[in-house]
This record gives C-alpha cells, structure tokens and sequence, in this order.
C-alpha cells in the first residue's frame, strides 16, 4: 500500500532522520508546572529534541561537515536580530514597568522565542545542506500529514471505542486535541496538512499516498464536529475553494466518496451516547450554532469565547495607552494589568497582533510584520513567480491563512510554523561529496 512512500524513505541522510523524528515529535505536547496564576509551560516532545539535535549541528558546522543555512530572504539574519531586538527591548521594559520579571514573560514568551529561532535554523540549516531538497520537503510534507491523518483516524476510532470500554480514551475527549493539548494548536497542525494535501493534487513534488489523501476526506466530517474550532470550520471553505480552482470535476470525483462515507459517520456518532458525543451535543458551540442555522435570534447568542477576545482586545488597548506608544508595556505586563483590573485573569490575548502590539509597542509590531511580509514575499517569488516547488506554493498558501487565523488565535509560537517555514526559506547549496554524517 505504501511501498512507494517506503522506498522514499530507504537510504535517507542523517539530517532526513532528523527531519522525520521533528515532524513527529511537533504535533506531540504537553503543559506542565501549571499552577496558581501561572498558565504552565507548554513544551513539544521536538523541544526536548533540539538541544541535541543543536550540539549535532554545531558539530558538523565545526567539522566542515554542513555549512551555515542560505536563504532565499534578502538580509534574513539582520531581519531576525532586529526581532530578538525587539524581544529583549520588551522584556527590559517589562522588568522596568513591573519591578521584576514574571515565568510568563522570562520562560514562557522570551526563552520560547530563542527556541522559535532554533526551529527556524534547524529547517534551514536542514534544506539548504540536503543532497536533495525537493526529496527533503516532500519527505517532511508527507511524514508530518500522514502524523496528522493518524491522530485524526485515532480520534474517530475511539470515540466508538469508547462506547464499549469503561476507562476514557483521551483521545476522544471533546473537544479534540490529538497530541497537542490543545484543539486550536491541533486545528493549527490540521491546516498545515490540509493545504500539503491540496498542493498534492496539484504537483506530485509533495507526494502524500492516496490512501492517505482518502483516509483524510473519510475522517474530515468527524473532526470538524468533535474538534469544534469555528477557525478551522472558515479556513476549511477557502481551502476547499483553492483545492476546486482547477479540475473540480475530477477532484470532486476523488474525494465524494470518503467524504459521503465520513459523513455518515459523523452522523453515525450522533448516536454513540459517549461522553464525547454528550459534551457536542450539549456543548456552547453547538447549541449557538444550531440557533443561528435555524434563525433562533430573539435572544442574546454571544458565545464566551468571544466575551473573553472583547474583553482581552479593551484591557489589550487600554493597557497600551498608558504606556509608551513606541515600545509598549512590556512582554508579560498584559496579566497583571487584567489581574489589578478585574480582580481574576480571564483569558491570553488571543490575537498575534493586538499582544504584539501591547507588549512590543508600535515599533515591535512593524518589525515582526515587517519579517513576515519578507518571508511571505520570499515564497511567493519561489512557488508562484519561479514556479519552483509546491512547496513553496503550499507554504505561502499557509503563511497567508496563518495572518488570517492569528486575528482569532495566537498562532505565534506554533513550533511547525518555524521549522516549515526554516525548510521553505532556505536555498540549498547544491549536492555536496559526503553528507552530514
């Protein structure tokens, strides 16, 4: 079934390995020291892999072995020190705005950003010294969707599992999560895969097996329920629209059939008197989107995710204009301000641009834009304008839904993100006489 794929991955590189275990390892998280006022650290079984994998880099970098990343991003190494510029500035700020410096803002926002960065290289560094880039970003495309479909059929399987057995499976608590603990961070990861899967169709430079693909549009129906992101649910209608832009007969003929299939299963599971499947049922999300399908209006259908984004985008802003428009308040000065404001904290601020902008200030805001719309501008060039790698096509497709979601998430510190993009950005040096060994 799979012989194909397998024969890809015989005889791989070192630094192919590598690739394989960080594209597994991504979509696996825990949060752990969550205590009190403190939300956790929400580590990747990746992040436990990257100070080796850094020492087996710096090895060959050393030994002649590798050779320091290129990329495709005029200037790229003064773009990223202007950020880490910008996040030390901030923490400095914060230390002088609230006499000290909290775990949230030292560990959490500041450390995690150095380890964003390593992410970056390590993709990189990966792509521009692999004696077959295009080889290496469809090993990584495959190797991390076929992880996601994975955790997308686990889920499905027991949920009906569930029903016969007396201990929970985890994997079918509502809502679902896969392996990151979180549904937004899975629905993040679940994006990813599904534009590697349309791109699929387009190029067979991204080579996902077919059975892969089908098992994918079969599990489609039940995830959307059970995973229950409303961004997902959006971004799900344009990626449709891009997957229908060419040949959508064709395509259509290929995914009907799984897709009718999960669909009654989906249907199916209303059935299953699960835990999962109660939680659905009676769930906010659902009940508020019932109402407004059947035109239930008359009475007051704010949703309490929602309250939680008004009430962080007012302390947000107001919190801004007390301080420095420039350079902001401070990383980690935004919990405080809400704890002495309303006595609890509520929620994050669940928008990339507006804590960006609090907690950088103006000036940290058009920087990271800045570094994003080179880097957007950079894939462009190679996927579309070059018309290089569906790679690079299927990366600039996510980087410009990735601005769309992080109006409704904070998406920032989505490890994939960097190590995808790292692959994407790099430019490779060509076939070398040995590889990293």
């Amino acid at each position: 079934m799979f012989d194909a794929f397998l024969n890809r991955i015989r005889h791989l590189e070192p630094l192919e390995y590598i690739l394989i275990v960080m594209a597994l390892a991504v979509q696996i998280q825990i949060t752990l020291f969550a205590h009190g006022d403190y939300l956790g650290l929400r580590i990747g079984l990746a992040d436990l892999f990257v100070p080796f994998t850094g020492l087996y880099v710096l090895y060959t970098l050393l030994t002649g072995r590798s050779k320091w990343p290129r990329w495709s991003v005029k200037k790229m190494m003064y773009g990223l020190a202007a950020l880490v510029f910008v996040m030390s500035a901030a923490l400095l700020n914060s230390y002088v705005v609230n006499n000290g410096l909290s775990s949230w803002a030292l560990v959490n926002k500041y450390t995690g950003f150095f380890l964003l960065l390593a992410y970056l290289m390590l993709g990189g560094w990966i792509a521009s010294n692999a004696q077959n880039t295009k080889r290496v970003l469809s090993l990584f495309a495959g190797v991390f969707t076929g992880f996601v479909v994975l955790s997308m059929a686990l889920s499905v399987v027991f949920l009906f599992l569930q029903f016969f057995i007396p201990y929970p499976l985890w994997l079918a608590d509502y809502p679902w999560d896969g392996f990151m603990a979180n549904r937004n961070a899975f629905m993040a990861i679940f994006v990813l895969a599904f534009v590697f899967i349309i791109w699929s169709y387009a190029d067979n430079e991204i080579y996902i097996p077919e059975t892969l693909r089908r098992l994918f549009w079969l599990c489609l129906p039940v995830f959307f329920i059970f995973n229950d992101s409303r961004t997902g649910w959006l971004v799900s209608i344009a990626l449709m629209i891009i997957l229908l832009l060419k040949d959508p007969v064709l395509r259509i003929k290929k995914i009907a059939l799984p897709l009718l299939i999960g669909a009654v299963i989906a249907y199916g599971s209303y059935y299953i008197t699960t835990k999962a499947t109660m939680f659905v049922l009676e769930g906010a999300q659902m009940k508020y989107l019932i109402k407004v399908v059947t035109k239930e209006t008359g009475e007051d259908l704010a949703y309490i995710g929602d309250q939680k984004r008004f009430i962080a985008v007012e302390d947000g802003l107001e919190l801004y204009h007390q301080h420095n428009p420039l350079i902001g308040a401070g990383l980690g000065s935004y919990k405080p301000f809400q704890i002495a404001k309303r006595g609890e904290f509520i929620d994050v601020m669940d928008f990339t641009a507006l804590w960006l902008l609090v907690e950088t200030g103006a000036v940290g805001l058009l920087v990271f834009a800045s570094f994003f719309m080179m880097c957007v501008w950079a894939l462009y060039k190679t996927g579309f304008a070059q018309k290089n790698s569906a790679y690079h096509r299927a990366m600039f497709t996510f980087l410009v839904l990735f601005a769309c979601m992080s109006v409704l998430h904070e998406l920032m510190y989505t490890r994939v993100l960097w190590l995808a993009m790292g692959l994407a950005l790099a430019v490779p040096y060509g076939k070398r006489r040995s590889p990293p060994l």
